[in-house]
């Protein structure tokens, strides 16, 4: 399998192997944000140049069974030049350019981040960007506060412009507390918090005093450090390692380094602003949390009369992998094989009431995957699918149509 990953100005292409475990296979920059216009989407240049990317990688990868999963930027283009970027990237080299929503983005980042942590405890998750910052707490694995903060790697840059000269012309204790003073209060302590974004990678580079992680199993975060050990390196980073020494410590992209004193002095504000004990670095991201669980919810669409099994086992499968499935709800029939099924808890309703809230449970899916067993699509699923392409919902076929119209329909093939 194979994911790719579509950001604000990088595509990374992850493969995974039979034991889930991921492997990033390249990465390439490009310049979306040039000439970007929210109305009209990419300039036409760059949307050639990623169709083309996309192209050479389906091609290279000729076996391997792919899914993109486009981010933060491209949601701000307007619907309809979302829509022609997903028709144009379909028609041309058939794979379904999927960009999903900052709700579902935010649940994958929190499986990949926190889904092994099984303390009944509070933890914090750090996520900071270029011109903002998302701040998770998370106790008993459920999300009981959430805050955006319009602080980000850009923002500091601005506002501290001689941060990035050969050694810092700022205190780290300066530039901390201008950023404390615009992160809210929270009523009580977090003893651990786990910051991501290549930062495991990054305070291995710059020799962090990293321990053993011993609050969770996790092979993905297996170390920690003690707050007090990451401010002192910290300081070290702005007064003691000058820009160039960072960016020969990572020489593919030594530009990255040019966030890392802004990106450190966010974190270590939120630790002290928390009163945070530990931190956990990660390189976890997006695509992890893919892995992990891709949907949240998920609708079934297609014929409960001609093929009620192959629906049953489908729904059944899903299920063992910890997806909700929002419809349908039931599972014995009380009328097999007659034009319309009606399940055991449904009776009373007309066909019209039941499928308007089909139709009702899509809204509120991550995906709409029909069972189409044979490329088989009757009435009503075509009516589901059409309602879930207008409302720009992922489609999953579980095989391919027979319907011409439903092959050039923007969607994907196996769930």
């Amino acid at each position: 399998m194979l994911y790719i990953d579509v950001g604000s100005s990088t595509v990374k292409i992850y493969k995974k192997n039979q034991q889930n475990v991921l492997s990033l296979e390249e990465t390439k920059s490009f310049h979306f944000k040039k000439d970007f216009d929210s109305k009209v989407g990419l300039n036409q240049d760059e949307k050639n140049n990623l169709i083309n990317y996309l192209e050479n990688i389906k091609q290279k990868y000729k076996n391997e069974k792919i899914k993109i999963f486009a981010t933060a930027f491209f949601r701000k283009m307007e619907k309809q030049a979302r829509q022609k970027l997903i028709d144009e990237v379909f028609e041309k080299i058939g794979l379904f350019f999927n960009i999903i929503s900052h709700n579902l983005e935010s649940f994958y980042l929190e499986e990949a981040l926190s889904s092994e942590y099984t303390s009944d405890k509070s933890i914090l998750l750090i996520n900071i960007g270029g011109g903002s910052t998302e701040l998770i707490i998370k106790e008993k694995n459920i999300i009981i506060e959430k805050f955006n903060l319009d602080i980000g790697v850009g923002t500091i840059l601005k506002d501290f412009p001689n941060l990035n000269l050969n050694f810092s012309e700022y205190k780290l204790e300066e530039v901390v507390n201008y950023i404390k003073n615009k992160i809210p209060d929270f009523d009580k302590q977090i003893d651990t918090a786990i910051y991501n974004g290549g930062e495991l990678t990054y305070m291995k580079l710059v020799g962090y005093s990293l321990e053993k992680n011993t609050i969770f199993e996790d092979k993905s975060h297996p170390f920690l450090i003690k707050t007090e050990n990451f401010r002192n390196k910290n300081n070290e980073v702005f007064k003691d390692i000058s820009i160039k020494e960072l960016e020969n410590l990572m020489p593919k992209d030594p530009l990255w380094m040019h966030g890392a004193r802004a990106c450190s002095a966010i974190a270590q504000a939120v630790l002290e602003k928390f009163g945070v004990k530990y931190l956990i670095p990660s390189d976890s991201n997006t695509i992890d949390g893919v892995v992990k669980k891709e949907f949240r919810k998920v609708t079934l669409s297609g014929s409960f009369r001609k093929h009620l099994d192959y629906i049953t086992d489908i729904k059944n499968d899903l299920m063992n992998k910890g997806y909700e499935i929002l419809s349908p709800k039931f599972h014995t029939p009380k009328n097999p094989g007659e034009e319309f099924v009606i399940f055991e808890g449904e009776e009373g309703k007309s066909p019209l009431e039941l499928e308007r809230n089909h139709l009702k449970m899509i809204e509120d899916s991550d995906a709409l995957i029909v069972c189409n067993q044979g490329g088989y699509v009757g009435a009503s699923a075509l009516i589901e699918i059409g309602y879930a392409n207008a409302l720009g919902k992922r489609i999953i076929f579980t095989e391919k149509p027979e319907e011409f119209m439903l092959q050039t329909l923007p969607s994907e093939i196996g769930y």
